[in-house]
């Protein structure tokens, strides 16, 4: 069980060292999760594409690196696609990408999605890139992903996590 922050980047950054294709972050903070991921990317998250898809922003670039590589995958216009369009396009992704997908929870039982998901395995697994399914604490995977799919549980913030926050917080508030 990962407890501290410090130990879910290591778990995170041995699975990307390790070519995980496809990992399941369960989060209550979905933001914070993808954060620390970034910061596990090893210092080179500049030059790594990050990208994030969600069912309102469809597929973007969190950095400049991948939002390039979005729009050599959708064309310039980066037409909001839904999620089996989106898993189906990533196969094309450049290498050592890295896509953040929210809340597949609701779909992943869809047949074309959880055959998206599950093809991008060797795919993802030959070049280097990785899908991190970002969803809540207790989400179960469905049972055709469950032997492939690499769970990762974020901790909540232990006490010197939050003490670093609030100290964060009072120093940008000049306070």
């Amino acid at each position: 069980m990962i407890r501290s922050t410090e130990e879910f980047r290591l778990v995170f950054k041995a699975a990307r060292r390790a070519g995980t294709p496809l990992v399941a972050l369960r989060t209550a903070d979905p933001a914070s999760g993808m954060a620390q991921v970034t910061a596990s990317v090893n210092g080179t998250s500049e030059q790594t594409p990050l990208l994030s898809w969600d069912f309102i922003g469809g597929l973007q670039g969190r950095n400049d690196a991948g939002k390039s590589a979005a729009a050599t995958v959708l064309g310039e216009n980066q037409p909001s696609v839904g999620p089996a369009e989106v898993l189906a396009a990533a196969q094309r992704i450049a290498q050592d990408a890295v896509i953040f997908f929210l809340n597949p929870q609701r779909i992943w039982e869809q047949v074309d999605v959880v055959q998206g998901i599950w093809n991008l395995r060797d795919v993802f697994k030959a070049g280097g890139q990785m899908l991190v399914l970002v969803t809540p604490p207790g989400a179960t995977l469905p049972v055709e992903l469950q032997n492939d799919v690499m769970l990762i549980d974020e901790p909540l913030p232990s006490t010197e996590d939050l003490a670093q926050l609030v100290a964060d917080t009072f120093e940008s508030a000049n306070l």
